[in-house]
């Protein structure tokens, strides 16, 4: 094998577990999540955590890129910058925090996993990406699963695990659409500049939020504090820069693959830290849910609609 064959292997196996590693920490975040809304709120959770993750991908992005190049950028890409933080930090992070609540991570960690076909079917109606069969096909069966999931318990406003399910909803469309919203600039800038960028406004945001929280409570604790420490500094700033780095260098379908083992590792953190189990009907509809992506996701030849 060539010099060059081996170094582009070697630069691959260091993406895949750079991604893969960004996964197992984000997957980690749920049940740490539950643990931080013992002590603090749920915006204020988010907040303080997001001001973690933000101050060091803020160091990151300097570090890494010229300041007349960011100021440029901001410059350029304030009004969809914008609109990435809200839909890819504040809107999220107050619907899956009040969502978490009462739910389980690992319910929480499966809707949360259908994502990609939310952001598929934003792009079909947004950007009028064309639907082939496959992504048709796809869409319907994991959504389908998730749909089921949601409504495991019954429909009704009146169901804390029924709403519970629903704010996760919320906050898996609400990432659907922010990436779907950013694609264009996505594709003019380098993601990690832009996601760091957009993590600091969307943290921002949470923090106008802050005030008008109702039951607005924080409890700093020695543990508290190395709870949220590591949802920030970890499972938020450290997981983003791990897997937006490759993400420059690497297809989207290639490092998107790796999400869909979030749920593993959700549950697996979840059993490990809280003690939870994976519910049969919970583990079934995740199974339907990631057949559904994988489909949708396939590049079939002949399969235009």
């Amino acid at each position: 094998m060539a010099h060059g064959e081996v170094a582009l292997t070697d630069r691959k196996l260091v993406d895949g577990l750079s991604a893969l590693t960004a996964v197992a920490l984000w997957g980690l975040a749920f049940p740490l999540i539950q643990v931080g809304l013992d002590s603090f709120s749920p915006v204020v959770l988010g907040f303080v955590r997001f001001l973690l993750a933000s101050g060091l991908m803020a160091a990151v992005v300097f570090l890494r890129y010229p300041l007349d190049q960011v100021a440029d950028t901001v410059r350029r890409e304030w009004r969809p910058l914008l609109a990435l933080g809200v839909l890819y930090v504040t809107i999220p992070n107050i619907a899956q925090n009040l969502g978490m609540q009462s739910g389980t991570s690992s319910i929480a960690s499966v809707i949360q996993s259908s994502g990609p076909v939310m952001t598929l079917l934003f792009a079909v109606v947004i950007l009028n990406e064309k639907l082939t069969s496959l992504k048709a096909a796809g869409t319907a069966i994991a959504m389908t699963g998730t749909v089921l999931l949601v409504a495991s318990g019954g429909v009704s406003f009146g169901d804390e695990d029924f709403v519970s399910n629903v704010l996760i909803l919320v906050s898996a469309a609400a990432y659907g659409l922010a990436w779907v919203s950013a694609k264009r600039m996505l594709e003019r800038n380098p993601p990690l500049l832009i996601i760091g960028l957009s993590l600091l406004v969307g943290t921002a945001l949470l923090g106008f939020v802050v005030p008008f929280e109702s039951g607005f409570r924080a409890e700093f604790t020695s543990a508290s504090i190395v709870n949220i420490a590591v949802l920030g500094f970890f499972c938020a700033g450290a997981a983003s820069v791990l897997y937006l780095t490759p993400l420059e260098k690497e297809e989207v379908s290639r490092m998107a693959f790796f999400i869909y083992l979030m749920p593993v590792f959700a549950s697996l953190s979840a059993w490990a830290i809280r003690g939870e189990e994976v519910a049969v009907w919970t583990a079934l509809c995740g199974a339907v849910i990631l057949v559904g992506i994988i489909i949708a996701n396939r590049n079939g030849t002949g399969a235009g609609t």
